[in-house]
């Protein structure tokens, strides 16, 4: 079905390529269903990127946001480790 998204072309190394279709055929997906849901994973740490990125283009100290990303961050990782040690 077609789509009103818009498209993004992409250039890929061929190890990249590889992994990616190794990836999607493992769990049956097409390749770039599988990219859209990693870059969908990925909006979270982005809109931080973004907004950072932003704060030093307005001359602004993103000591702030910085900060966040890495609090973020390490309540994600500790999340992880919790969920790990509880499936014992």
């Amino acid at each position: 079905m077609p789509t009103n998204k818009p498209r993004l072309n992409l250039s890929l190394d061929t190890d990249m390529n590889e992994l990616i279709a190794e990836l999607a055929a493992l769990q049956g997906i097409p390749k770039a269903t599988l990219v859209v849901q990693y870059l969908d994973m990925l909006r979270p740490h982005m809109v931080e990127i973004r907004d950072a990125i932003r704060m030093v283009n307005d001359k602004k100290d993103p000591s702030p946001q910085l900060r966040k990303m890495l609090l973020d961050g390490q309540q994600e990782l500790f999340n992880v480790i919790r969920e790990e040690f509880t499936d014992d």
